[in-house]
């Protein structure tokens, strides 16, 4: 980003330079001259694919976006040698031509079109992540593409500006750029100013991140997760670079109320693995009777709804890509499935895999298996978390088929956030406040939340913040800023949202109506 708007100015001041004749008076300055217009454009799109965590797909493409500045910077040394041998390779003529003609409407054309790529390149960000909460994405790429737009708009502003001098023969000099150039700078400005905000709202989401592993090491009592990794393996987590903990506590918590095998595999596909914003993902299980893995749950195409798999298919132990994964108990990824020979073409052929086994005591379970369109898709970061997900899965199915597992206790480390969240912030006066609001604010699953309160509150969700608010009502009640206040108008500010929800809470918990509560206290007083 830095770079970007560094690089973008220095642009500006060349040509500046040029115009107050500075260049005359010191030719050598010309033999600086980068062509940095076209580089400009390549950060441009080097940073929006780093700050939606895309950075290895710009890679890929790096040397593509880079051949307009490699061709200028070539053409560039080309002219300043045929200015040193006094135009003996190129006429003054077509010479000054490329030098602005050519050289300007070139770096127009690539920043139009680099703006728009970039634009293109967040709408399909936001389609991929459609498996994450709607608000989430759009937080994330709003301020984005607002930055883009105005990119388009300052582009077609730039190509005003070309037209009107190409219309005036007699405007000459770079006197209608400056207003432009104005323009430009205030963008950068703000550009920076935004993009540096955001910036530092991802450190602390990653310094954030650190203190959640630090809080999983040192209290695995409420997350449950110390029953399913080693310390080795959160020592990995904490180690690693990957955003891993959020995840992962929540597949803990999200299975902490499954009771059977197929509960277990279609929330791991449905909720689980659609946070990690894949296309496709369908887990196996294994039947060690007949040597098939069977189809078992799935997310993507091969998902029907209703728990329910489109066309689902067996693969013997040990064929295609799947097969050998459960064969050799080893986790695998492919690439480029055009030059692999044991893949089985499922709902659609695509282009890269990966198979990880689900082990238990060095048994074979099932296989998670994703496939995607691209070429080189999978990255260490789903080789990590699919590894874990796996041993998750694996130990939640053995706790269901011994009957045993984790078990509430009042000192449960969601149960005191979410108290304390309720008594400090007092969110219970928001009539909206549901229980997937608090499950995301808590990063839990709302069934996990859900048990919580049932299991150590005593009753459902929705009794639960009755209780605060019933008490917040008792408060206003007797309280002689309040006397004023109508019953229904208390009930409001307690954060119910109708009279009749107001007393009928009020008098099942206390046995008397708020009236009688607020008369009972005056004749006391």
């Amino acid at each position: 980003m830095i770079w970007f708007i560094m690089l973008s100015n220095v642009v500006i001041l060349q040509v500046i330079l040029i115009d107050v004749g500075l260049t005359k008076l010191f030719p050598e300055l010309l033999l600086l001259y980068t062509p940095f217009q076209f580089l400009c454009p390549v950060l441009f799109v080097a940073f929006t694919y780093s700050y939606l965590n895309q950075y290895d797909i710009f890679k890929r493409f790096r040397p593509v976006y880079l051949l307009p500045f490699v061709c200028f910077f070539v053409l560039y040394v080309i002219l300043k040698v045929n200015v040193v041998q006094e135009y003996a390779l190129i006429s003054k003529k077509w010479a000054v031509w490329i030098g602005t003609e050519l050289d300007e409407n070139s770096a127009l054309a690539f920043s139009l079109f680099s703006a728009i790529w970039n634009y293109k390149v967040i709408q399909r960000y936001e389609e991929k992540s459609g498996s994450l909460p709607y608000a989430m994405v759009i937080k994330k790429t709003k301020w984005l593409k607002h930055i883009f737009i105005t990119m388009v708009l300052l582009c077609i502003a730039w190509a005003l500006v070309i037209a009107y001098l190409k219309m005036n023969p007699l405007v000459s000099g770079h006197g209608p750029y400056y207003p432009l150039w104005l323009v430009f700078i205030g963008f950068y400005v703000v550009f920076f100013i935004k993009g540096s905000k955001h910036l530092n709202e991802i450190r602390q989401k990653r310094n954030a991140e650190k203190q959640l592993f630090h809080r999983i090491n040192s209290d695995f009592r409420g997350s449950g997760l110390h029953k399913i990794f080693n310390s080795h393996e959160l020592l990995s987590m904490q180690e690693s670079r990957y955003q891993a903990a959020e995840i992962l506590e929540y597949f803990a918590t999200s299975l902490f109320d499954k009771h059977t095998e197929t509960e277990v595999l279609w929330d791991v596909a449905r909720n689980c693995i659609s946070k990690l914003g894949l296309e496709d993902c369908v887990i196996y299980s294994y039947d060690s009777k007949s040597g098939k893995l069977i189809q078992k749950a799935a997310f993507g195409n091969k998902d029907n709804g209703n728990r329910k798999i489109v066309s689902p298919i067996e693969i013997p132990l040990g064929k295609g890509i799947v097969g050998a994964v459960a064969k050799s108990k080893q986790w695998e990824v492919v690439n480029n499935m055009e030059i692999d020979n044991r893949y089985i073409v499922d709902d659609l052929r695509r282009q890269s895999e990966l198979a990880v086994p689900v082990l238990f005591e060095d048994g074979l379970i099932g296989v998670l298996d994703s496939e995607n369109s691209e070429k080189d898709f999978f990255t260490e970061k789903h080789i990590f978390l699919f590894q874990l997900i796996a041993k998750l899965v694996s130990i939640k199915l053995v706790q269901i088929r011994k009957k045993t597992g984790p078990v509430l206790t009042d000192d449960n480390i969601y149960y005191t956030r979410f108290k304390q969240w309720l008594e400090e912030e007092k969110v219970f006066l928001d009539v909206n406040l549901s229980l997937q609001t608090s499950s995301d604010y808590l990063s839990i699953s709302s069934g996990y939340l859900s048990h919580i309160i049932n299991t150590l509150g005593g009753v459902n969700f929705s009794e639960f913040i009755n209780l605060y608010r019933i008490d917040e009502a008792k408060r206003l009640l007797v309280h002689p800023h309040y006397s004023n206040y109508t019953i229904v108008a208390v009930g409001l500010e307690s954060g119910f949202n109708s009279k009749s929800a107001f007393y009928n809470a009020f008098k099942k918990h206390l046995g008397e109506t708020p009236s009688e509560y607020r008369q009972r206290y005056k004749m006391v007083s």
